[in-house]
């Protein structure tokens, strides 16, 4: 069967946005007032329609300190559909990215 088989992001990259991303309250109790639950500061900034209206979203993240990072697709090589590799953009370039061998591998 052919699809869109979503890869993602590497690990180290899971791991920056796990340390470095604001959260902001997602439940907050009616009765008291206190934060049950967070959530990521993220939205998706569009979404990529790589096979057959399936595929990735691109979303931005406000970080901690302020900045943002966006997670874009670095590559989308065909293995009985596409492959989407996402990695993390700053104002500073692509950070965390796929390596060639890492990508061969798939």
């Amino acid at each position: 069967m052919r699809c869109y088989q979503h890869i993602g992001l590497t690990e180290e990259a899971k791991a920056f946005l796990r340390e470095n991303v604001e959260m902001i309250p997602n439940q907050v109790c009616p009765k008291c007032g206190e934060v049950l639950s967070t959530k990521m500061n993220c939205r998706i900034i569009r979404h990529l329609e790589l096979f057959y209206d399936d595929g990735p979203s691109e979303c931005e993240y406000k970080l901690k300190d302020g900045t943002t990072c966006r997670e874009i697709l670095q590559a989308a090589p065909w293995s009985s559909g596409p492959m989407g590799f996402m990695c993390l953009e700053t104002d500073s370039g692509l950070i965390f990215k796929w390596s060639q061998e890492e990508i061969n591998k798939y």
